[in-house]
């Protein structure tokens, strides 16, 4: 049976859900040119420099340098930068100290602003504390030990909603609703909200019992009595499995369940018929069925083994990437909504780290303007899946052979092999490495421009010097486009990293924090480092202005006719106006935008258009040009 994946526990009377791979048991499988020449015509993926806040830190040289060459070279508005002073420390904060310091008064200012509407992303440039004490949230409450309280800036700036509420379901391992889950490959039926009351109604019995068993010392020996009672249970629970089966025979967790059941009535032969049922439907996790004490008493037989095997082999994929906008909400189920209700989040990530572990202000420097020239590059790469005995490896090798599949149908290459680092490789597009010590430069592999490259290990977002283990910053240096890590020891859990399915997000043309954040369900102490425009596989989008004529002065109501054009099919499904950067206005399923010139002082102001495409990562297009405006 299925304890880490079915268990919760509760922080003042709410449930919030202990980590899996994903959840997949239980219920139900439940992203200033100041001149009249047309300026530059950009395609992006779904975030646009107009939707991106860069966080500086005004006491540091460093972070204003990054700041504004990153600004520079991502074309990001003058009014989209923000500094803040008077931080306590620059690696790390109390989480009080976060919200009234630094989070609280970035989103105030992007409110003062006028740029609520249209910001995404929240980018902080080096010398901003990475890690966050989220003691003080905690309190006295007791939690499972993997919820170690330091959380990231990144983590915590993206599930702000619940941050700046002083509510620590922040802390949930399956609470972002943005990230793309695992999907079941069979057909099952749809459940009735009566049906999934009464199987989790079966699951709390089979745990119960599960748990009962466990704490059992060999000195507490059950009575028969106790022993009648606990098989007559088992054999009502799975009489129901049973029962539910007739309504979903395509339910592997169904299968699953029933199999765990039947080990715990020590009935071994009909308990692999249920496995293998379940494996036949879609079960695919082999590491969490080879772990699940239920199944304790067969870990010897050959038929299980080979059991394991096979599930080894199960197709899976993860739902469609998608791109982001921080005004949509997204359900249990991962499909976006505009409910109210609906938690909202922001991506964000960390321009550079320069104290301690980190980079050099040149290194970071020359590492930013590497990943801008990957744009669209769609590198003729590999990406690299490593695979070995450690638990850092195996935590995520479930998803390797699926991973890679899906990228060979993108027209990516991918090479799922046995080692620690690729060996002499010179094109290495992305790897997910599962190691706590290396040294790049040793395995003669080149890192190319864009590519995202990350370990699962304890301290790789650990900046503090001195720290143990490769920092993430290694892979940096290396020119990598982005890395992440953890900024403490998160225990070697998949819900805290991302899964290899970020580089098929990546492949599929979204942002480098997009494809983050669409493959982590649990990302509130995952640091992020590097260039969050990043997309080497963005899609081919261009817009141009039609009329009215730039090279003359605008005044009055301005019609601006926009042409599109995809040699990828895209089609423009909205368009926005931004003037000096602040959005003004946006249309749908037209290729036509009116200006009201009066609303600003005359002079010259800088003009951007942006048209979002109908694909399901909402491929940007992006003209920028410098107007006259000369009203009476």
């Amino acid at each position: 049976m299925s304890n880490e994946h079915r268990s919760s526990f509760q922080i003042d009377g709410r449930d919030m859900d202990l980590p899996g791979v994903w959840r997949v048991c239980g219920l139900i499988r439940i992203v200033l040119v100041m001149t009249l020449n047309v300026m530059a015509s950009r395609l992006d993926a779904g975030v646009a420099p107009e939707n991106i806040v860069i966080v500086v830190n005004a006491d540091s040289d460093a972070s204003k340098v990054i700041a504004t060459e990153y600004a520079r070279l991502r074309s990001v508005p003058e009014g989209n930068v923000i500094s803040i002073s008077g931080l306590p420390d620059r690696e790390h904060l109390s989480v009080e100290d976060f919200r009234t310091k630094l989070l609280g008064p970035v989103l105030k200012t992007i409110e003062d602003r006028g740029l609520a509407a249209q910001i995404d992303l929240i980018a902080y440039s080096a010398e901003i504390p990475t890690a966050i004490d989220v003691s003080g949230d905690i309190g006295a409450r007791k939690l499972p030990r993997i919820f170690t309280p330091t959380a990231s800036v990144n983590g915590l700036t993206f599930l702000h909603q619940a941050v700046m509420a002083k509510d620590p379901r922040y802390l949930d391992l399956n609470g972002n609703l943005y990230a793309r889950r695992v999907v079941s490959m069979g057909s099952d039926t749809p459940w009735t909200d009566e049906e999934q009351r009464r199987y989790a109604e079966l699951l709390s019995k089979l745990q119960s019992q599960a748990q009962t068993k466990r704490q059992r010392t060999p000195d507490d020996v059950p009575s028969d009595d106790e022993r009648e009672k606990a098989a007559s249970l088992l054999k009502d629970v799975i009489a129901s499995f049973d029962e539910l089966l007739r309504l979903h025979p395509q339910s592997s967790d169904l299968h699953y369940n029933k199999a765990c059941g039947l080990a715990q009535l020590e009935q071994a032969d009909a308990a692999i018929a249920a496995l293998k049922e379940a494996v036949k439907h879609g079960w695919w996790d082999h590491r969490h069925a080879a772990r699940d004490d239920d199944f304790k008493s067969l870990r010897d037989r050959a038929d299980f083994k080979a059991v394991l095997e096979d599930m080894k082999t199960v197709d899976i994929d993860v739902q469609p990437a998608v791109g982001f906008r921080s005004c949509i909400g997204w359900k249990s189920d991962g499909a976006p909504t505009t409910a109210n209700a609906a938690p909202r989040y922001l991506l964000s990530t960390v321009l550079a780290c320069t104290t301690g572990r980190g980079t050099s202000v040149e290194e970071a420097l020359s590492n930013l303007r590497r990943s801008v020239t990957a744009d669209g590059f769609r590198p003729k790469g590999t990406i690299y899946f490593e695979r070995n005995g450690d638990v850092r490896s195996t935590t995520r090798e479930w998803a390797f052979r699926n991973a890679a599949r899906k990228l060979e149908s993108l027209g990516v290459q991918a090479v799922i092999e046995d080692g620690v680092l690729p060996q002499k490789r010179p094109d290495v597009a992305g790897a997910v490495i599962g190691i706590a010590d290396f040294d790049w430069s040793k395995s003669g592999s080149t890192i190319l421009p864009g590519a995202i490259v990350e370990h699962l290990t304890s301290f790789g977002g650990v900046m503090t010097k001195g720290a143990g283990q490769t920092p993430l910053t290694e892979f940096l240096k290396q020119g990598a486009a982005g890395s992440s890590g953890t900024v403490t020891e998160p225990f070697a859990i998949q819900a805290k990293f991302p899964s290899p399915f970020i580089h098929t997000h990546y492949a599929n043309g979204c942002t480098l924090a997009e494809s983050f954040y669409q493959s982590v369900t649990g990302p509130y102490q995952l640091l992020i480092v590097g260039d969050p425009l990043c997309a080497p596989w963005r899609k081919s989008f261009t817009i141009e202005i039609q009329t009215p004529n730039l090279d003359q002065a605008l005044s009055g109501e301005v019609a601006i006719e926009l042409k599109t054009d995809s040699s990828d099919g895209i089609v423009a499904a909205d368009f926005e106006l931004y003037v000096d950067g602040v959005k003004r206005s946006s249309v749908k399923s037209t290729n036509k935008l009116t200006w009201n010139t009066r609303q600003i002082s005359n002079g010259t102001h800088t003009l951007t258009v942006i048209a979002r495409g109908n694909d399901a990562v909402q491929t940007i297009a992006r003209k920028q040009v410098a107007v006259m405006v000369q009203n009476k």
